[in-house]
């Protein structure tokens, strides 16, 4: 995708695709993750919920694992209405649990029923941070991600033994956060193929959450 075409698209937040938000003073529905995984980070556009779902399959049969989470954001002003050009106040958090064993392929149109999604809730973005334009989509990405990395890592529960999650990567390099015990599964491959860079993989991602 073109920069151009990034920026014309998060002008078009999928809207259809989000669940309500739940009444004043009642929680919000949890996702609970209970087996390892990987979370992939998009603006909420067909194009970027289409893009995530791609990279988190991929990612998910390349390390042999079958469940992860694509969470995304929405820019919003103070009146929480979506912003569609200009400086966004908030972001809007959603997230999506993705099931390989139910979608081997997923796609935008197997994840288009706002009971599927999980909102998790509103993240103002700081006064100081000096955020782009939400039509600026690649730099509004970047600098929107630590804010929904702390949200998802607040809201969503772990029910795995660890309880680890890390932050990783950059944009495009590595999944926006892995879950859980991925290290040992690195390191448990390491020891059967004899290969020193899952070794090496493990040990960074132990030290990552240390």
């Amino acid at each position: 995708m073109s920069i151009a075409t990034a920026e014309s698209e998060a002008r078009n937040w999928a809207t259809d695709l989000v669940p309500a938000a739940p009444p004043r003073g009642q929680a919000h529905a949890k996702l609970v993750l209970d087996k390892p995984g990987f979370v992939e980070i998009k603006p909420h556009t067909r194009s970027g919920i289409r893009s995530g779902l791609t990279q988190l399959a991929r990612r998910l049969k390349k390390a042999n694992l079958t469940c992860g989470v694509l969470a995304t954001y929405l820019g919003v002003g103070p009146g929480a209405a979506p912003v569609k050009k200009g400086k966004a106040r908030f972001v809007r958090i959603y997230a999506v649990l993705v099931d390989l064993t139910v979608t081997p392929t997923p796609t935008v149109l197997q994840y288009s029923r706002p009971a599927q999604w999980h909102y998790l809730g509103l993240a103002p973005l700081p006064d100081k941070l000096e955020h782009p334009p939400v039509d600026h989509a690649p730099a509004f990405g970047w600098a929107v991600e630590p804010v929904v990395q702390r949200q998802v890592m607040n809201i969503v529960t772990l029910k795995t033994p660890k309880k680890t999650w890390t932050p990783l990567g950059g944009p495009g390099h590595a999944p926006d956060l892995m879950y859980t015990e991925l290290a040992d599964f690195y390191r448990e491959l390491a020891n059967e193929l004899r290969d020193p860079l899952y070794a090496e993989l493990a040990a960074e991602l132990e030290a990552m959450a240390a």
